[in-house]
């Protein structure tokens, strides 16, 4: 059996991590993007575990690429995560704030006609960009019912769903019980979102290719589109340069995704996810371990 986590352990790490997050929400957003890129490329000097595995990741998937090119990239890739985490201590206190500084959507007429179909819509959302403001412009534009997974410390939980559900979206728990209760919103026409590139637990997923290697890839959301019927779009918020805020971009997915083999839909998902990736992948969490569940009989390149 596993330690049980000390309980004023995890109330003090909760309660350190939403202090933290709130002197963040404090500052300015010119100010918050400043000292964001200032942090973020003093880390990504730093001969960390997150440059080591965004490098081993970005060899496996962009291998065309020189050594050189995946280091500048990875370290862009660090600048743009300490800048989506800075970002996102602000807009969970201040969610107006955030949904402001969205200032374009590019692809927002296809989405929209597909929501005045009256079938279902799924978003398709990897770690790309700042995925909680597109959350809140999808909150604020349609009926946004999603799936939460508690972190483990009640403080920062209860921070993240005053955030997320300001804009009307409603929250699932990721249980039975809880997809049960999605299904029946999408059936009636509701939208959802998913992030596509999680790496599941062993009974929730199989292997399937992204970008040519063997991924861990779940397949509630395949399985959910063939339940329901859902048209799937992929979609991300790209962070613009300097203060200019974001622009949201949606994107058709691959119809194979809705095909009723399952091997099939995911290869489909998987080559979605990468198209949009390579819209902008210096915006991906490329530090994220996607490749630590490999096949039986390989080894995690990590």
């Amino acid at each position: 059996m596993g330690r049980r986590s000390n309980p004023r352990m995890q109330t003090f790490k909760g309660r350190t991590a939403v202090l933290a997050l709130r002197l963040v929400a404090c500052l300015p957003f010119t100010l918050n993007r400043w000292l964001a890129t200032l942090i973020g490329a003093l880390i990504a000097t730093l001969p960390t575990t997150a440059l080591r595995n965004s490098r081993i990741n970005l060899a496996l998937c962009y291998p065309e690429l020189s050594a050189r090119q995946h280091k500048r990239l990875a370290r862009q890739s660090l600048v743009e995560s300490i800048r989506n985490t800075f970002e996102i201590a602000l807009f969970w206190h201040h969610p107006e704030a955030g949904l402001k500084r969205v200032v374009r959507v590019d692809g927002g007429e296809p989405l929209q006609a597909a929501v005045d179909s009256g079938k279902p819509v799924m978003i398709l959302a990897p770690h790309l960009g700042c995925w909680e403001v597109l959350n809140f412009w999808l909150a604020d534009h349609y009926d946004l019912h999603v799936m939460f997974a508690p972190s483990g410390l009640p403080e920062v939980d209860a921070l993240v769903r005053q955030g997320r559900e300001h804009f009307g979206s409603t929250m699932y728990p990721t249980t039975a019980r809880g997809v049960a209760g999605l299904v029946r919103a999408m059936r009636k026409g509701a939208m959802t979102a998913i992030l596509p590139d999680q790496v599941p637990d062993r009974r929730s997923g199989r292997h399937a290719p992204f970008y040519g290697q063997p991924a861990y890839t779940g397949t509630l959301a395949c399985k959910l589109i063939q339940q329901t019927g859902a048209r799937p779009f992929m979609a991300w918020a790209k962070r613009l340069p300097g203060t200019q805020g974001f622009e949201l971009r949606f994107r058709p997915a691959d119809n194979a995704i809705a095909d009723p083999d399952l091997d099939t839909s995911l290869v489909a998902l998987n080559q979605s996810i990468e198209a949009l990736i390579n819209e902008g992948p210096e915006q991906y969490l490329w530090s994220y371990k996607r490749f630590r569940r490999p096949p039986k009989g390989q080894h995690a390149p990590y």
